[in-house]
């Protein structure tokens, strides 16, 4: 029986005493008492489960920082690695007539190539209309705006409940 079966057994038995004037018949007694019994083993049993997923997804988001952490090492080596052999390619490559470096290996056909891109060396001088805003809900800003009285359209407070398990 899972959860949910429990809570409509409760949600019946419940139903049945209070069309019967609140008498507790010994039979709805032992119901009480095996569905209590049935809830408190499942909510445990759940508990654990929960605290055993949570444990898990620490566990995989420090493995996804670690892996993060390799990945920028790798990439950064490599880049390094690239930049060395670029400048090995302009000193000892093969011009072509059109310019480009090139170098040929049995298995790899390397080459140089013109590519621009903008470098941003003072971030404060460049003026505000080469500047692109994002725009973004702020919920802390609703929230304090509905508190406040203010309808916001399109946004709403709603009140969870949630489980805390210790």
């Amino acid at each position: 029986m899972n959860l949910y079966e429990i809570t409509q057994d409760q949600l019946s038995i419940i139903s049945f005493l209070e069309e019967n004037g609140g008498e507790l018949t010994p039979e709805v007694q032992e119901a009480l008492t095996i569905t209590q019994d049935a809830f408190e083993k499942k909510a445990e049993a759940y508990s654990y489960l929960i605290l055993k997923m949570e444990a898990e997804s620490d566990m995989i988001a420090a493995e996804i920082k670690r892996l993060q952490g390799l990945k920028k090492s790798k990439d950064n080596s490599s880049e390094r690695l690239r930049d060395a052999l670029s400048v090995a390619m302009m000193a000892f490559g093969r011009e072509d007539n059109k310019g480009i470096k090139r170098f040929e290996t049995p298995t790899l056909k390397l080459s140089t190539r013109k590519s621009e891109s903008v470098q941003i060396i003072d971030e404060k001088a460049i003026p505000d209309s080469y500047m692109v805003v994002k725009k973004e809900i702020s919920k802390t800003l609703i929230k304090e705006a509905i508190n406040q009285g203010i309808q916001v359209d399109g946004a709403q407070i709603i009140t969870k409940q949630s489980v805390q398990i210790k």
